[in-house]
């Protein structure tokens, strides 16, 4: 059986392999020393596998306006 000690954050009893400097999992996230992930049950492949599919992005710049020279070419002076 494992040792139990009572959280640093909220007293409730812990395990000691559970606990993380001291504090419960649930305080240890809120806290933010562990990160916190949530399963959304996501099949298939995600974005970082497609970008072994997909092909390389070529943008010319004409959809992004702010990136176009509306200056005409001159440059502000200063």
């Amino acid at each position: 059986m494992d040792r139990m000690r009572p959280c640093r954050r909220c007293g409730h009893p812990t395990r000691v392999d559970r606990m993380v400097q001291g504090y419960g999992r649930n305080c240890a996230a809120a806290l933010g020393l562990i990160g916190g992930t949530v399963d959304t049950g996501h099949t298939g492949p995600d974005l970082l596998d497609l970008l072994e599919i997909e092909p390389e992005d070529c943008c010319d710049g004409w959809d992004r306006p702010a990136d176009s020279d509306v200056t005409g070419g001159r440059r502000r002076p200063g």
